[in-house]
Formats: structure tokens, sequence, C-alpha cells
């Protein structure tokens, strides 16, 4: 019986660190790389707006990056509603008024739609 347990520890334990290890953290400039690719894609951004705004992006996701590795959470909220703000400044500079509103509505419904999932998990 002992050994039977101890066997499924293993197992489970192996299974997660499998699972952990697929799941690589991605570099700011993939990460920069794909919000660019995705505004694009929904945002209808020409060529001039596509290097703007990649670079914008590629500059947020380098801070955040250091911004994660701050330990104190309020220091970190903080500072990362900081830099998103000053994100947003920067993109409306690029974008249309009817780019942003979009991007602005995504947000907000993918915000929801996050909460409202977070809602029903909390109530299983």
């Amino acid at each position: 019986m002992r050994t039977l347990l101890l066997t499924l520890a293993l197992a489970t334990g192996l299974s997660t660190m499998a699972q952990q290890k697929g799941q690589t953290e991605k570099t700011p400039a993939e990460k920069a790389k794909n919000r660019t690719e995705w505004m694009t894609k929904e945002l209808g951004l020409d060529a001039t707006q596509q290097e703007k705004v990649a670079a914008i992006n590629l500059q947020y996701a380098q801070a955040m990056q250091n911004v994660d590795a701050i330990k104190d959470e309020t220091s970190r909220k903080g500072r990362a509603s900081a830099l998103k703000t000053s994100r947003d400044n920067n993109l409306q500079s690029v974008l249309t008024p009817q780019q942003y509103d979009k991007m602005i509505k995504v947000r907000e419904e993918r915000k929801a739609k996050k909460s409202a999932a977070k809602a029903a998990k909390g109530r299983k």
C-alpha cells in the first residue's frame, strides 16, 4: 500500500513538472510581436501604424518584465498601472479615434469575461 501511494505521488509530481515545462514564458519581444499582430488584425493598422505600435508594445513589454521582479505588491501594481497609462497615451497618439475606442472596448470585454469566469470558478 505504501509503495502504491509513493508511486502515485511520484507520478503526479512528474506529470505536473512536465506540464509546467511545456509552458515556457515568452520573451518581451515575443509578447510585443503577438500583441502587435493582434492589433494589426483587429484594428486594421496600416504599415506606418504597425511600426509605431510595435515599438510601443516592445517598450511596454520590456518595462513590464522589470515590474514583474518587484516583490512589493503595492509598488508592482502602481508601477504596472503607470506603464499601462503611458502605453495607452502613446497608442492613442498613433491610432485613429475609432481604432483606439475599439481597442478599449475589446479590453473591457475581455476583462468582463475573465471576471465572469473567475466568479463562476469561485462558485463551484
